[in-house]
């Protein structure tokens, strides 16, 4: 469908026993995105959320309701064969020439040599590898992707297969590799159920609004270390080195223990005691 827009606004959801799901997202795009995470982080509850699999608050704005999301294992038939479990969704709609599509996406993904199989005889990997290929059987506006490729062996390789796939389709996937988002135009980072970043990673690495940001891109190390005052400036001390803390910020965390870490030679800022305020400072 062309000119298909999400639109994500102030989005939360709630489980049973309070737990947060999402915590008020919000976001715009018209284009493929990769939405980048660590484990409950809130990737598979946002994309459920937008295929209308929970009861939210807030609101999400889409124009289609032709969606396919990826389930995880459980949703397979495991006593049924590969090619059933691939062919499923173009059974149930009717399609005409089923048994044509599903071996042409099952050479695509070189799993075409165990269709005849039932999916109990499968690996891990291979079962992932179903999963995606019932995906992109059929043709839809919106393809929701969580963590497709987890557990599936030859990772990277098969990433280059599904960049062909997405090719010229809507997708958001969500992934816990740096490397897999950073292939898409937009990353939305997520920590905490909250979205932390969004843009590209050019823009999101430039002006990081918060450690976790870089937690996501970078390797660094960090430690706790005093702010101290000067006269009427505040910095830290590392190594000797003295750096810089603007204000009004030095003197919201006077005399405070903070969190910081150094990388890409940039200090980062991480308040102890607030996760939501972290800040760049420079050297004195």
């Amino acid at each position: 469908m062309e000119n298909l827009v999400l639109k994500v606004q102030d989005l939360s959801l709630k489980y049973f026993g309070g737990y947060k799901g999402v915590d008020m997202v919000s976001f715009e795009t018209n284009e493929s995105i990769a939405i980048l995470g660590k484990k409950l982080a809130g990737k598979t509850s946002l994309l459920r959320c937008i295929a209308n699999l929970e009861k939210y608050d807030g609101k999400i704005e889409l124009n289609t309701i032709n969606i396919v999301f990826t389930f995880d294992l459980k949703s397979l038939k495991k006593s049924k064969s590969v090619s059933y479990n691939i062919a499923y969704p173009l059974i149930l709609r009717k399609e005409p020439n089923v048994d044509e599509k599903v071996l042409n996406i099952a050479k695509v993904l070189k799993i075409d040599s165990i269709l005849n199989k039932s999916i109990k005889e499968l690996s891990i990997s291979e079962q992932r590898l179903v999963i995606l290929a019932r995906a992109f059987v059929r043709d839809a506006d919106l393809y929701l992707l969580d963590n497709p490729l987890k557990d599936v062996e030859n990772r990277e390789e098969y990433f280059e297969i599904l960049k062909g796939l997405m090719k010229d389709k809507f997708v958001i996937y969500a992934t816990d590799d740096k490397n897999e988002a950073a292939s898409f135009n937009k990353i939305l980072c997520m920590a905490y159920q909250k979205a932390i970043g969004f843009g590209t990673k050019e823009e999101i690495l430039n002006r990081p609004k918060t450690l976790d940001v870089l937690k996501l891109f970078t390797d660094y190390e960090y430690e706790n270390i005093e702010l101290k005052k000067d006269g009427d400036k505040y910095y830290i001390e590392y190594l000797n080195i003295k750096y810089n803390v603007p204000s009004p910020i030095s003197e919201i965390y006077d005399g405070k223990e903070v969190v910081f870490a150094l990388s890409q030679k940039k200090l980062i800022l991480d308040m102890y005691f607030d996760k939501s305020t972290e800040y760049l400072i420079s050297r004195a």
